[in-house]
C-alpha cells in the first residue's frame, strides 16, 4: 500500500509540475495551448452588455477575413456588478482575468487609481487613427500619457422631444434655446396637456453631469470636490425648481430615466422630453415602440450664451489586461474593432452609438436604412454633426470620483430632489465638506 501510495504521490507531483510549466508558457504567449488547431490565437473577452458582446464576436469574424494573425474570440457576458467584482479580484490577484474587458467609465476611474494599472497601453495601436478620433473620449481612460481604453461612443448629449405633446401644447421645440425657454415651454405643456415636461433622476447623474459640463465647469479639481461652484449650484437649483417650484417635472419613476419603469411612462406619452446621451436612442427604439416617428432630437438648451450645447455622456472603454496571452495582438484588434472606418459604421448601425471616429459622421452611409434611421428619420445624424464642435468632455474622472458619485446619489440628490429638505447650496456645501475631509 505504501509503495503504491508513493507512486501515486510521484505521479501527482509530476502532473502538477507539468501543468505549472504549461501554464507558465501560456502566460508568456508562446505555448501552443493559446492556439487553436488551425493556428488562431485564443482570446477571451468579458462584457456586461449582450449587444456589445455580439458586436465583438462579429468584429473577430471580420478581422479574420482581412488579417494574417487570426483570432478565436470567446465572449462572456456577465451581470454588471458580478463582472466588476470578478475582474477586480482577477486583476489584484494577478491571475484569472480575460484578455479583453469592457470597463465602464466610473469603474475605469477606480481601476486606474493604481500607480501601475493592470492594463496594457493602446498607444501604439491607436497611432494610425488618432487624427480621426474625438480626443476627449480617449482622455477618459488616460493615465501618465498612456491610453488604456477605447470607448464605443462619444455620447453626444441631446434633448429628445415628443413631438405629439409639443404640438398639442402649441410649443415649437426648435425655438427652445435656453433653459429659461425650456421652463416656459414646460409650463405651457403642463397647463395644456397635463403632461410632465421632464422627469428628474435622483439615482443617476446623466442630466446633472451634462448641465454642469456644458457651462465649462466641473465638480472635481486636483482630486478634490468642487461642488460649491456657481455652475453646480445653478444646475441643482434648476432641477429642484422644476419639481417643487415650477411643477413642470417630477422625480423619475424608479429613480432614473434609464430603467423599464421610466421607459413605460414615456412610451405611454406621459413625458414630453428627456436630455440624455446619444446611446439613449437605443433605449427609445427598443422600449418605446409607440413613439416611432414621434421623437425629435435637438441640441441641449443652455444657461448662458457661450455654453456648450452638448456634453459627452457615459462611456465604456474596451481594455486589454496585462494578463492577455498576446497583448500586442489584442490591442491591435480592440482598436481596429472600434476605430477602423468600416467598424465605426458598424458601431452606428448595430449599436446606435455615435462612434469615437467622428470623420464618418457626415458621410452618406450614416443615412442608410437601419433600425435607427427607420425610427428617428434618415437625417438623424445631422444634429450630431452640428454638435461635433460643441461636445465638451464629461466631468473629470479621478480617485475621488467613485466616492463623489456615491455621496451625491445617497445623500445630496435624495435631500434636494427626492425630498425638498435642503437648499441646493447647503446640500452641495455639505457634500463638499464630507468628501474633502
Amino acid at each position: 500500500m505504501k509503495k503504491n501510495f508513493g507512486k501515486k504521490i510521484g505521479l501527482v507531483l509530476l502532473t502538477a509540475l507539468t501543468t505549472i510549466g504549461l501554464a507558465a508558457c501560456g502566460n508568456g504567449g508562446s505555448s501552443s495551448s493559446n492556439k487553436t488547431a488551425d493556428g488562431k490565437t485564443k482570446m477571451t473577452m468579458w462584457t456586461f452588455v449582450d449587444a456589445q458582446g455580439t458586436f465583438f464576436k462579429n468584429a473577430a469574424k471580420s478581422w479574420n477575413k482581412t488579417h494574417k494573425q487570426k483570432i478565436d474570440l470567446t465572449v462572456n457576458v456577465l451581470p454588471f456588478d458580478q463582472m466588476n467584482q470578478k475582474l477586480t479580484v482577477a486583476l489584484q490577484s494577478g491571475s484569472g482575468a480575460p484578455d479583453i474587458a469592457d470597463v465602464e467609465l466610473g469603474q475605469g476611474a477606480i481601476q486606474l487609481k493604481a500607480d501601475k494599472p493592470a492594463y496594457y497601453p493602446l498607444n501604439s495601436a491607436l497611432k494610425p487613427y488618432m487624427n480621426n478620433l474625438v480626443k476627449s473620449r480617449l482622455d477618459n481612460f488616460k493615465k501618465n500619457g498612456n491610453y488604456y481604453g477605447l470607448d464605443y461612443h462619444v455620447g453626444t448629449t441631446v434633448t429628445y422631444y415628443n413631438t405629439d405633446i409639443m404640438k398639442a401644447a402649441g410649443v415649437d421645440y426648435t425655438k427652445i434655446k435656453t433653459w429659461d425657454d425650456y421652463e416656459k415651454a414646460g409650463e405651457q405643456v403642463k397647463a395644456k396637456t397635463g403632461k410632465w415636461m421632464n422627469e428628474v433622476e435622483y439615482s443617476a447623474m446623466f442630466q446633472y453631469d451634462a448641465m454642469v459640463t456644458q457651462q465649462h465647469a466641473d465638480y472635481i479639481k486636483n482630486d478634490k470636490a468642487t461642488l460649491t461652484n456657481a455652475a453646480n449650484v445653478r444646475v441643482l437649483t434648476q432641477l429642484q425648481n422644476w419639481i417643487y417650484k415650477d411643477k413642470i417635472a417630477r422625480t423619475a419613476v424608479g429613480g432614473s430615466i434609464d430603467n423599464d419603469q421610466f421607459f413605460a411612462e414615456m412610451n405611454k406619452g406621459n413625458v414630453a422630453s428627456v436630455t440624455m446621451p446619444s446611446w439613449y436612442m437605443e433605449r427609445i427604439a427598443d422600449h418605446m415602440p409607440k413613439l416611432k416617428g414621434k421623437i425629435a432630437i435637438a441640441p441641449m438648451p443652455v444657461f448662458n450664451e457661450g455654453d456648450y450645447r452638448s456634453a459627452g455622456g457615459g462611456g465604456t472603454g474596451t481594455m486589454v489586461t496585462n494578463q492577455a496571452s498576446n497583448k500586442k495582438l489584442a490591442a491591435k484588434f480592440v482598436v481596429w474593432a472600434k476605430a477602423s472606418k468600416g467598424q465605426a459604421v458598424k458601431i452606428w448601425e448595430d449599436l446606435g452609438f455615435d462612434p469615437v471616429r467622428s470623420d464618418i459622421w457626415s458621410e452618406p452611409v450614416m443615412k442608410e436604412d437601419n433600425k435607427y434611421t427607420r425610427y428617428f428619420g434618415k437625417d438623424i445624424f445631422d444634429t450630431f454633426v452640428q454638435l461635433k464642435s460643441q461636445v465638451t468632455s464629461t466631468t473629470k474622472t479621478a480617485k475621488i470620483s467613485p466616492d463623489l458619485n456615491d455621496y451625491m446619489l445617497k445623500n445630496t440628490f435624495p435631500s434636494t430632489l427626492l425630498k425638498d429638505k435642503m437648499t441646493p447650496k447647503a446640500a452641495l456645501q455639505k457634500a463638499n465638506d464630507a468628501l474633502n475631509k
